[in-house]
């Protein structure tokens, strides 16, 4: 969509988060209102930066709860979007007995409305929306695999953006250093989505703003002020 690379990501959600502080009281109501989310590599990782290749030459649910951690910042992220978005789900190429035992170790179960496994992973969104009569244009995938993750979901037309992983660096997509980013991605999403605002012509007019934005702060009525100087 607009970042991509993660460098420029933390670059503009550091100036995202200062627009935004000020209506941080109310629940936002973002663009995309249906996040779904991929397991492995994405919620979940090999501990101490092992390859997960690893894990699958003798794969087990008992090897995997040993095998796996949570990726940092995740749980946090989980509960923070339970109070941003409309529906949260889980869609995986992993086996049930291996995912179900990863959940469970993990205690993340109850943060998704629906779990998919196996499958076209765009094809089990969409059929999913279409069920509950939920708009393409409102839904997004994270996911660490581009032929897994990105490719086939947009060819269904949904958006899909990239977990940051070694392995994935050489596809060009947007992307996000770890769930742990996809609330403030979010509000990046929604920012950039707004129509486009009148620019303030001179030095009086944008004191004037200013004034405005006060008077309404103390009010309870803050909008955003976006001034952009007449060169």
């Amino acid at each position: 969509m607009f970042c991509h690379t993660v460098s420029e990501f933390h670059e503009v959600t550091s100036l995202c988060s200062k627009v935004t502080m000020s209506q941080n009281s109310a629940k936002p109501k973002h663009k995309y209102r249906h996040i779904f989310l991929d397991a492995e590599g994405t919620l979940y990782v090999p501990k101490h930066g092992r390859s997960r290749w690893v894990f699958w030459e003798n794969p087990s649910a008992e090897a995997a709860v040993d095998f796996f951690e949570l990726d940092k910042g995740v749980r946090q992220a989980l509960e923070q979007l339970r109070g941003e978005v409309d529906t949260v789900c889980l869609v995986s190429r992993n086996s049930e007995l291996i995912l179900n035992a990863l959940l469970d170790k993990f205690g993340i179960r109850d943060y998704f409305d629906e779990i998919m496994v196996n499958g076209h992973k765009g094809k089990k969104i969409l059929e999913y929306l279409q069920k509950n009569g939920f708009r393409r244009d409102e839904s997004i995938m994270i996911g660490d695999m581009p032929s897994l993750d990105i490719i086939p979901v947009r060819d269904c037309g949904i958006e899909a953006i990239l977990v940051d992983r070694p392995y994935n660096r050489s596809v060009v997509s947007e992307r996000i250093t770890g769930v742990r980013d996809l609330p403030a991605w979010l509000r990046l999403a929604d920012i950039a989505d707004r129509p486009a605002r009148p620019r303030l012509a001179t030095l009086d007019e944008f004191f004037g703003a200013v004034a405005q934005f006060a008077h309404d702060a103390e009010n309870g009525t803050t909008k955003s002020l976006i001034a952009v100087a007449r060169t």
